[in-house]
């Protein structure tokens, strides 16, 4: 009759526990990766979102500037230039969005002096949308005019500003650059409410 366990016996259980040990150690990392991964998404969604309800209220509210400009002064495929009252306070400030490297940047310019005037030195740029994918063969800012109803083409270039009633913006955003999830698709296509009868 044994009494015990042979040194044999005890270094193959010890082996097993190290190697069961192990596995469950990488697991632990790797869902930790995922887990990181995963929430960087989520935040990255939420962050374009917020900036995507921004911009579709600034362009949604564009009028005429406080001076009597139209309401829109330049559109290109990665700029948009118009006047809208971003602040709600009643004054329609100079609101640009445009592509700068790898971000969408928001310009805006208060009307200051007596007469008002949009002083371009005043100008308060901060960051809308960060980690944008430049180059690809999606136009960051599309047009369409009143016969818009959702599969017409855009408005080809150089755009007539008197016949933009809609704005699309469609940008590839890389969460974490340089390694996976791939990027993400976002696109929003916004009417411009003083425009729409015109």
């Amino acid at each position: 009759m044994r009494n015990g366990f042979s040194l044999l016996e005890i270094i193959f259980a010890l082996a097993i526990f190290a190697s069961i040990s192990l596995v469950v150690m990488n697991f632990k990392n790797n869902l930790s990766v995922v887990e990181n991964l995963v929430s960087q998404e989520l935040q990255s969604r939420q962050d374009v979102a917020q900036a995507f309800q921004i911009l579709s209220t600034d362009i949604r509210s564009a009028g005429p500037s406080s001076i009597g400009a139209y309401p829109i002064a330049d559109a290109s495929t990665s700029s948009f230039l118009f006047y809208s009252d971003a602040d709600r306070d009643g004054v329609f400030e100079r609101v640009r969005y445009f592509l700068a490297t790898s971000t969408i940047q928001r310009g805006i310019i208060k009307p200051t002096g007596n007469p008002l005037v949009y002083a371009s030195s005043t100008e308060t740029i901060t960051t809308s949308v960060e980690n944008v994918i430049v180059g690809t063969s999606t136009p960051i800012f599309s047009y369409y005019d009143s016969a818009y109803t959702g599969s017409e083409s855009a408005l080809s270039s150089p755009v007539d500003l008197a016949k933009i009633k809609a704005v699309k913006i469609s940008v590839y955003v890389d969460v974490k650059p340089g390694t996976a999830p791939r990027s993400l698709f976002f696109t929003q296509t916004i009417t411009i409410r003083n425009l729409k009868g015109t």
